[in-house]
């Protein structure tokens, strides 16, 4: 019997063939910018017609949200698993601490978040979006960390406590970043540590180690 051809594309082929035009349009972004990126140039770098892409997302920017959104997924499918960890404070922090900066300094991230200051007059919606399904998230996460050892810790506000965290060890790293400043392994390690200690310092109960 032979194989049926045409008809619709099953689950599996549309998932795979919306992942390479998301693919596609991100090393387009990255390389040209917002402003340089049209939808023609992604169609015609994924293969595709104009009508496909078009059917998939709108306009630009629904196709740079889409972009963000698998990039946002991608960063927060790791940190869940902090939620339920049974390690000690220091010790999870420290792994958090890791993943977060080196996921904030892979050139995928640098990249969408140059675009996101660039584009931060004229789309606000792009900014809203990367705080709302990424930033918070996540700061949720540091705080259910710090709920969770609030024996050792100073009666502090914990929502607040995770912002700063989040301070100390991305924000920073990720504007030097932005700014072209390079850092090795073992800078990035360094300033780990450093922002976890000073982190504890401040929201720990005195005795405690």
């Amino acid at each position: 019997m032979k194989s049926r051809r045409g008809g619709r594309p099953k689950a599996g082929e549309r998932l795979q063939r919306e992942r390479h035009i998301l693919d596609v349009a991100g090393e387009t972004f990255l390389r040209l910018g917002f402003d340089g990126t049209t939808m023609d140039a992604v169609a015609e770098r994924a293969r595709i017609s104009k009508r496909t892409l078009y059917a998939r997302y709108r306009d630009k920017a629904a196709l740079f949200n889409a972009v963000l959104g698998g990039l946002i997924d991608h960063w927060l499918v790791p940190i869940d698993r902090f939620q339920s960890g049974q390690g000690a404070l220091k010790e999870t922090l420290l792994t958090l601490a890791r993943y977060l900066s080196l996921f904030a300094l892979t050139p995928q991230s640098v990249g969408v978040t140059r675009i996101l200051i660039a584009e931060s007059e004229r789309q606000p919606g792009f900014g809203r979006m990367a705080i709302e399904s990424g930033r918070r998230p996540a700061l949720r996460v540091i705080a259910s960390i710090l709920r969770r050892h609030r024996a050792e810790l100073r009666r502090v506000d914990l929502d607040m406590a995770a912002e700063h965290f989040m301070n100390l060890v991305v924000d920073g790293h990720l504007q030097l970043a932005c700014l072209g400043v390079q850092s090795s392994r073992r800078q990035i390690e360094h300033r780990v540590r450093t922002a976890v200690d000073m982190f504890l310092s401040g929201v720990r109960r005195r005795g405690m180690a």
